[in-house]
């Protein structure tokens, strides 16, 4: 992926989610966030692939995933995130 700022279809949403993360103290979930592989922007939906395979498994995870897409739909108006399984 290298060190491209280009990791999505839609960076200024993206940049405000992040925003909105920075702003409540999310720094867990902002870091994992932050290290994505890759997100898109679909509609209602927020499809993101993480960095690494930690992330992941802690994104998918019921409650840090309720918490993404509270903040995901006030920041962005989606209505679902989706985690992605990791491309190797």
């Amino acid at each position: 992926m290298g060190t491209s700022p280009t990791k999505g279809n839609n960076p200024e949403l993206w940049n405000k989610l992040l925003d909105v993360l920075d702003e409540r103290l999310q720094l867990g979930l902002l870091d994992k966030m932050r290290r994505v592989a890759t997100y898109h922007f679909e509609d209602n939906l927020l499809i993101i692939e993480a960095g690494t395979d930690e992330d992941e498994q802690y994104l998918k995870k019921s409650t840090s995933l309720q918490q993404l897409v509270i903040f995901a739909e006030d920041a962005t108006k989606v209505k679902e995130v989706r985690i992605k399984p990791r491309s190797e």
